[in-house]
């Protein structure tokens, strides 16, 4: 993809075509043909305040090209609520959909068709992750990981914890330390316990 100021070059060398001559081109903008030249073929770069007043006088609209969407991927953001403390709103109805670009996707080892957005209620991860902030969840990651922060499902409810690793089995653990851990011990708690995705970002409300 070309950048903004080869795109502005380029139309520059239509208007000294279209003017005859680089020295032609000056007179008409007041830009010394010397510079001129050295703009055109590349020795010396204009600034865009340069560029504005010239395309200003020959009457040319200056602007930004419009942003390459194939450099960024559609995220989906759905309904349900991961709770930093608890949530019951675990419909998947898409509200919308986010960009994010692939480059940053790419950083993070998410692939795009993995991804899915929701809000957090609860104070529960504070101050690290508030309420009403929301999150990036890599479906693919389902294998527990100590440490890491994964959504999790426990019988009807959604949550968003850091797991950790406990002699009997798992910890959710909470980043406010007003919450307890919650252990994952025994047949029954395993049979309730799903990992639905781990946590890859998370955008704050301010």
């Amino acid at each position: 993809m070309k950048s903004f100021f080869d795109m502005a070059i380029e139309t520059l060398i239509r208007a000294r075509n279209s003017a005859g001559s680089t020295a032609k081109l000056a007179e008409m903008t007041g830009v010394n043909s010397v510079t001129l030249g050295r703009w055109i073929s590349g020795e010396r770069k204009p600034t865009l305040n340069e560029l504005s007043k010239v395309f200003d006088l020959l009457g040319i609209s200056l602007s930004q090209p419009a942003v390459d969407v194939t450099q960024y991927a559609m995220i989906p953001k759905v309904n349900a609520k991961a709770g930093a403390g608890s949530s019951l709103i675990t419909t998947d109805a898409v509200l919308g959909f986010y960009a994010f670009s692939h480059a940053f996707l790419h950083s993070i080892g998410v692939q795009a068709k993995d991804a899915l957005l929701m809000d957090v209620i609860g104070d529960s991860m504070e101050p690290l992750i508030s309420d009403g902030d929301a999150i990036l969840v890599d479906t693919s990651a389902r294998k527990p990981q100590d440490g890491k922060i994964f959504l999790v499902g426990l019988g009807e409810e959604l949550l968003v914890k850091r797991l950790q690793k406990s002699p009997r089995g798992w910890l959710l653990v909470s980043q406010n330390q007003h919450y307890a851990p919650m252990p994952i011990e025994g047949d029954d708690d395993l049979e309730a316990f799903r990992l639905y995705g781990r946590v890859r970002w998370f955008g704050k409300v301010v």
